[in-house]
């Protein structure tokens, strides 16, 4: 099975499961810890619930890094891998991950649960901040009147603003309000809002190449 078959399945699974919460936003590829790490697929609704994927083909090498990251922001983790993983992970993941078996049948990938999550207790106040985009963070501050002080600083100022001042609840709600606000906006604005962490590196080569150019027409020049 392929990461893509599973990844397919799973968002129809997600679709046809849905829960008191309505249809959650599914997001792929989720930066989290500031582009350090993302996860596969992360629904948005009542709670922030990331779900991983393992193919057949992938290693469980960073597994363990990887719920390090994905504890300190969502609140709960299922992990969807195929038969040859389980025994593998069966004691490396936390009480608060669940699991989904990925099964072939006659041709197509159906999942079936296998170990259910739990709440994740261990969430990180400014990794979860993090999260919000510039703007969406100082329209968090405003709305909680702590915004002064901070109103024309970098986010980061930001962010340790609203983890100053917020309860982990109120601000976990903000985050996931704010996220599914996004909608089809999320891809465009978020390349947008990036630091440079994980940007495309083309503009840059294609400034190198305008100035390979620029210095090929002066030698040119000055040759003439």
């Amino acid at each position: 099975m392929r990461d893509l078959d599973i990844r397919l399945a799973l968002r129809s699974y997600l679709r046809s499961e849905g829960d008191d919460d309505g249809s959650p936003l599914m997001v792929e590829e989720m930066p989290i810890c500031l582009g350090r790490t993302r996860v596969d697929l992360a629904t948005v609704n009542g709670r922030l619930h990331g779900f991983e994927i393992k193919s057949q083909v992938d290693t469980l090498s960073r597994l363990q890094s990887q719920l390090r990251d994905y504890g300190t922001v969502f609140d709960e983790i299922t992990l969807v891998i195929g038969p040859k993983h389980l025994t593998g992970v069966m004691n490396e993941l936390p009480t608060w991950c669940g699991i989904l078996l990925a099964h072939r049948d006659e041709g197509r990938v159906t999942l079936e649960p296998f170990r259910q999550g739990g709440p994740n207790y261990h969430r990180d106040p400014l990794c979860l901040a993090q999260l919000l985009w510039r703007e969406e963070a100082l329209a968090v501050a405003e709305r909680h009147g702590c915004d002064r002080g901070v109103r024309s600083k970098p986010r980061a100022a930001i962010w340790e603003r609203l983890v100053e001042s917020l309860a982990l609840e109120d601000l976990a709600r903000e985050v996931r309000e704010a996220m599914q606000a996004r909608g089809d906006t999320w891809r465009a604005a978020a390349r947008a809002e990036s630091d440079g962490a994980g940007s495309s590196p083309k503009p840059r080569r294609r400034r190198a190449r305008r100035t390979r150019k620029a210095r090929t027409r002066r030698r040119r020049t000055s040759l003439a």
